[in-house]
């Protein structure tokens, strides 16, 4: 008893620390594995909140200009049932790989198929179902978590030991946040992470994306077959409902676009740089877009169908929302024209993707 008290203090105490400098850690629940999941609430000077939980360090708040942007679930037991991804770091690899298979210098590597017959988003055993190691910084420009994840040999069939560190960064004095990815592998392996935010910049159960506009700095996009398997054709965006090179209205075009928006987007700079690659506006407000990556899925949430509640209690609903996962492109690993997702020992993967608010 007294020990528990004891422990309790501290807690209170650390709590207490980190809220004053604007790092807010809270109890969210326990997974039904028994796991311990904390949420953490960042506040930058400006009062800008992002906010997050270990379970799948997954992102459930961006609160910037009296409204919150991003779309969650209400408690940890909806982000445990969901298919969703809402928030999540996926991987080991985002995205399709055809066939459940590719071939690596020469050695095959055969993945576990879903029921369409490709791997995706790292199931059966995602990452994004997984509670992460967490560790909080306070710095002078930024303050923020570095989530850390041990991904051993054979780990959802990929070769190679995989140590993986996400941070979440809020700079203080601009509204902007930003997520920054490490990995390193004992083995030749391939790997492709993202986080998969939906975004709904009039507030996150405003349900449509009418009055969005959106500017991409892609002029070409991959065909894909009847699966969304890319065809390793990259096709001009001219003339296209993908070409958002000029601001457009993603909710005008979905009519013209089966199925609603679930497409690579291969951006016009070099595939390392780092480069402003889109701009989302809404009434009110505008979301910049910076990454080092070579692509982007844009995602209008097709699946959306109202049967999941809202942290808001409102319903999400088909194209009320959109997800912009900067990443490397599907099935990169059988498409040699591709920037290459591979990654051998003694190298030390980065990737960075920015996140910045003004008013509009």
């Amino acid at each position: 008893m007294i020990k528990t008290v004891l422990f309790a203090a501290l807690c209170a105490a650390c709590t207490c620390a980190t809220a004053a400098s604007g790092i807010r850690v809270a109890d969210y629940g326990i997974t039904q594995a028994g796991q311990a999941v904390q949420k953490v609430t960042l506040e930058n000077e400006r009062g800008m909140r992002l906010a997050y939980i270990d379970y799948g360090a997954t992102l459930v708040q961006a609160e910037v200009a009296g409204r919150n942007v991003i779309l969650a679930l209400p408690d940890l037991a909806a982000f445990e049932r969901t298919r969703g991804r809402y928030g999540a770091i996926i991987g080991r690899y985002a995205g399709r790989i055809a066939q459940a298979r590719y071939t690596l210098d020469g050695k095959a590597v055969q993945l576990t198929p879903n029921n369409r017959g490709m791997a995706m988003h790292g199931d059966p055993e995602p990452y994004d179902k997984r509670v992460w190691k967490r560790e909080d910084f306070n710095q002078a420009d930024s303050l923020g978590s570095v989530y850390r994840l041990h991904s051993p040999d054979g780990d959802q069939k990929f070769p190679g030991a995989m140590d993986i560190a996400v941070t979440y960064r809020l700079m203080r004095n601009s509204d902007e946040f930003r997520i920054e990815y490490q990995a390193t592998t004992t083995a030749p392996t391939v790997h492709n992470f993202t986080n998969h935010a939906y975004f709904n910049l009039a507030g996150a159960a405003a349900n449509t994306l009418e009055g969005h506009s959106f500017q991409i700095a892609a002029d070409r996009y991959l065909d894909t077959d009847a699966v969304r398997i890319p065809t390793g054709v990259m096709l001009d965006v001219q003339g296209t409902p993908f070409d958002f090179r000029q601001a457009a209205s993603v909710h005008a075009r979905l009519p013209s676009v089966p199925g609603g928006y679930d497409h690579s987007f291969v951006f016009s700079k070099p595939a390392d740089a780092y480069a402003p690659v889109a701009l989302v506006k809404a009434p009110g407000l505008r979301m910049e877009v910076g990454t080092t990556e070579p692509s982007a899925q844009l995602y209008t949430v097709n699946g959306f169908d109202g049967k999941e509640t809202g942290v808001e209690g409102k319903p999400y609903q088909r194209y009320g929302a959109f997800a912009f996962e900067t990443q490397h492109l599907p099935d990169s690993p059988n498409h040699a024209n591709f920037p290459t997702t591979a990654l051998y020992p003694g190298q030390v993967f980065r990737s960075r993707t920015s996140f910045r608010f003004t008013a509009d």
